[in-house]
This record gives C-alpha cells, structure tokens and sequence, in this order.
C-alpha cells in the first residue's frame, strides 16, 4: 500500500508567508497530522508532493519521519498534475491512496475503513464521499444505486435542474497504480483555470468500463474540511482540541472546563491529574499521577512526577520532582530541575539550576546557574547574582543551609552545608560548613538627625 499526499498547496488565502501545511496545531503542524494518519493505518510507503518552494515542508518532514519520500510539483498545475509528478514511484501493480495534505482532522480509523472497502470490492479507483447536512459549496458525488461512480460535479459546474445531493467530494481516492496512471494520461487542462483535475479520473476510468465506486461515510463531515484561511485553521484547533482532551479525559484525567484547556497532542497525563481553566500544556510534557495544574497555568516540554501542585506558574524546560508545590506564579524555565517535596513559592523564579529534596524557596527569590543541596532554606528577596557582565557563573549551597532575606550570593561562589546567611548580606567569598556569613554595614543611629 502506497500513499500520495498532497502538500504543494500555495495557501495563498491564509495571508501569510508560512506554507500552507506548516501553520500549527496543538503541537504539531496541519501536513504532520495526515502523514502520521497514514502511517498509523499501516500505509508504509508515503510520498509527499511539495512546491518548488517546499523545502521548508521536505526538511521538517523528513527529520521526524525519515521513511518519507519527496517529488516536487513544478507549477502550479492542479491536483492531477500533483499527482503526475509523484507517479515516478508508482508501479503499475500498487494500490495508492491519495491524501489532501490540509485535512488535519483525517483519522487512521477513516483511512483503514477506506482501503477495506476498496479491497473488497475488488475496485480500479474509490471515490470518498461524506454526508453533509448543508454542503454549500463543496464538490458534489453521485453514485448509482450499486454504489458504482457516477460523476463528480463541481458547485460551479452545477446547472438549474440537476438533482440536489448531500454527499459532497472529500478529495480522498484509492486508485491500482496502473488504473490510475491510465487516467492520468487522459485528462487534459482545458477548463477556465488550465489546470488538471484529479476529479476528472474517475469519470474517465469509468467510462473505460473500470470498477469505479464510492465509499459514503457519514463521519463527522468537519474531518474532511481542508484548511485554506485562518478561520478554518482556527476551527481545526478548536476540534483538535476537543479530540485531545477527550482522550485525556477518557484516560482518567479531569478537566474542570475543558473548553479553555490547550493541550498539544503529544503531552503524555496520567490518570488522576486534575487540570483548571485557562491551562496550557505544550510540547513534549509528561504529567505523572495525581497532579493539580491550576489555573491559568502554562507548561511547556515539563517533567512533572507525581503529587506536584501546580498553581498558577509557568514551567518550561524543567523538571519538577514528586510532591513538590510550585507557585502560585512561580517561573521555572531553561533545564530547572527541581526534586522531591521541595516548596517554590510565590514570584520566585528559577532557572538552569539543580534543587535537591525538601528545599524551599517560599517568596520572591531569583536563582539562577545554581547546584542547591537538600533541606535548604532559600529566604525573600535572595538572589543569586550569576552574571558579571560577560559570563554566567554557578552558585553551589551545600544541604541544610539557611540563606537569610534580601542576600546576594555573587557567583561564583560556594556556601557550605549548614551554613547560615545572615540576612541583607552579600557574599562573594566562600562559606565553610556551618559557618555564620554577615556581609552588611553596621547599623548606624545619629539622634535628631532629621531635625
């Protein structure tokens, strides 16, 4: 089984200089959800047609999934000389699935009942058609009572008199490679856009007296809706989202309005999480058991083990141990890898720095390119000050160190284990374990001074 899919598409509705294809979806683009569809109903063998201007299309594609294939569409030319151009790696006894590079929604469910169908029926070529309520201006297919092809007509080729149908064109078709490199040869550009058409195919296959039928699904018809504006793009976010967290959901995770929850499809949750309006979850996170995300929180590629509360924070490129509080509006982000039962507080914000077990840092504190022990007491208003103006340096806390209010560790720097920071210090020397550090002036009262 071969598949064709179909990405060099302009998009010149979306308005913008990004392809068509490459606009994102919940963590992945419009074109990745149709390649791996295919992948995940067993279709092994998947060419993707791209512009001349696709190269940004065939090097994202073929670093995630490097068992794809690429042709190039010289011009412009229609949907079948797209596939003209891919019929290089097509042989005469193949079957082929031919895919819209911009239907997000398509699922490998649809695509294994479809190539089922074809199968058994022994056909030449499989016409999709899906019911729709209102089919507007979509392409209309007509079918005989046998379920035989009989004619694809295009809304502006409808004429007063012919007979209404609600089964509209999905621009997904299975073809045997030599049927359909017969048809291919046939079809010609002699219509108002001098373009050639995929849908004239079938008709010619047909009326060589090839089986020729039609697949009716009555799928939710937004699956098959190709995304040509932003509007439409914003409508397959909106399902996708739907899609996702119902999945989500089913797996045991609680979502307390799931309508304001943005997840990326490839997040990973375990059951028992307990996820609150307005939260964000993007890239590759990974929510253990038990979790609590609150409100309005946003996550991106986080590892969150096990009974982590979660409120109200931003956490990016980080890890966050069992048990552990974080925020409410804490900023983890750049590799903070924070351990188990740890409390980080209130507008405290961390960043490339190694937390171990039990360490607090309730309120107000920045620590930066830091190696924290366990059991240490990180006070309001302590910083770590790592950059002098060219280099970032480390700050290293020994376990059961106590950093007192409003100090300034000036990296690089090493304090002890056990060490006590008295507060309003800055230390730029070392500590030894279990020393007293006081770095501040002595307090000074001159009487009536004000007077």
């Amino acid at each position: 089984m071969k598949a064709i899919i179909l990405a060099a598409g302009q998009g010149k509705r979306m308005r913008t200089n990004l392809q068509k294809v490459l606009h994102p979806i919940l963590g992945k683009t419009i074109v990745q959800y149709i390649v791996e569809a295919a992948l995940a109903a067993d279709v092994g063998d998947v060419t993707v047609v791209v512009s001349r201007d696709g190269t940004d299309i065939e090097k994202e594609l073929s670093t995630l999934y490097p068992q794809l294939s690429f042709v190039v569409q010289s011009e412009p030319l229609g949907t079948g000389h797209a596939v003209m151009a891919a019929m290089q790696c097509i042989k005469d006894n193949d079957d082929v699935l031919i895919l819209p590079g911009d239907m997000p929604l398509i699922t490998a469910d649809f695509i294994c009942d479809f190539i089922k169908y074809y199968q058994s029926n022994k056909a030449d070529a499989v016409v999709a058609a899906v019911y729709r309520k209102e089919i507007g201006d979509f392409g209309r297919v007509y079918a005989n009572a046998d379920g035989t092809f009989k004619e694809i007509v295009e809304f502006r080729d409808m004429k007063p008199g012919m007979v209404e149908t609600n089964w509209g064109n999905t621009s997904i078709y299975m073809f045997g490679g030599s049927a359909l490199r017969h048809g291919l040869a046939k079809i010609s550009n002699n219509n108002v856009q001098n373009e050639y058409y995929l849908t004239d195919v079938p008709k010619i296959l047909q009326n060589d007296g090839k089986n020729v039928r039609v697949y009716e699904s009555r799928t939710n018809e937004a699956v098959f809706t190709g995304i040509n504006t932003q509007v439409q793009l914003a409508e397959a976010v909106s399902l996708m989202q739907d899609r996702i967290n119902e999945r989500h959901m089913l797996g045991g995770v609680r979502m307390i309005d799931p309508r304001s929850v943005y997840i990326d499809d490839v997040v990973e949750i375990e059951a028992g999480v307990v996820i609150y309006p307005g939260v964000i979850l993007e890239g590759n996170c990974k929510i253990g058991k038990d979790v609590i995300v609150g409100a309005n929180s946003h996550l991106r590629n986080a590892n969150i083990s096990d009974n982590v509360c979660i409120m109200q924070s931003m956490i990016f490129d980080s890890i966050v141990g069992a048990g552990t509080q974080v925020g409410p509006f804490a900023y983890l982000r750049m590799n903070a890898n924070i351990g188990d039962a740890c409390r980080i507080g209130n507008f405290v914000e961390i960043k490339n720095s190694n937390i171990g077990d039990g360490t607090k840092a309730a309120h107000l504190a920045y620590i930066g390119d830091a190696d924290i022990g366990r059991s240490v007491n990180y006070s309001c208003g302590a910083i770590t000050a790592n950059y002098d103006g060219k280099k970032k340096h480390r700050t290293t806390i020994g376990d059961g160190a106590f950093v007192g209010c409003n100090s300034n560790l000036v990296a690089p720097v090493t304090i002890g284990a056990g060490v006590m920071v008295a507060a309003g210090s800055t230390i730029t020397a070392d500590l030894q374990e279990k020393s007293l550090g006081i770095a501040r002036a002595r307090q000074v009262e001159k009487l009536n001074w004000v007077k």
